[in-house]
């Protein structure tokens, strides 16, 4: 089962630097880094109970819950972005000029 979780975790991994390196758009490389994170905190949470050190493995599942929480949250200033301005991309938005 320790085997099958950390290949799983290195695949995430590997699935999170691919698209952070060859995402364009701010939502891939966004998702990109959540995922990354959530891969290395499975790979220490997978490794600690593995160990016998399962004091704070609640800890590091309630971090990988906050960081979907934060990708959501994202995900909605995307949406915001996109219903306001009609843009897709949240870096083509333009800001007021003050003169």
């Amino acid at each position: 089962m320790f085997e099958i979780e950390i290949v799983f975790s290195f695949a995430l991994f590997a699935l999170g630097l691919y698209g952070v390196s060859s995402g364009r758009d701010f939502l891939r490389i966004f998702f990109s880094l959540e995922m990354l994170l959530n891969a290395v905190i499975m790979i220490l949470a997978t490794t600690a109970h593995y160990l016998g050190f399962t004091q704070n493995i609640v800890l590091a599942y309630m971090v990988m819950v906050l960081a979907t929480l934060e990708a959501a949250a994202g995900l909605l200033i995307f949406a915001a972005a996109n219903k306001v301005a009609k843009v897709l991309n949240p870096d083509a938005l333009q800001g007021e000029e003050n003169d």
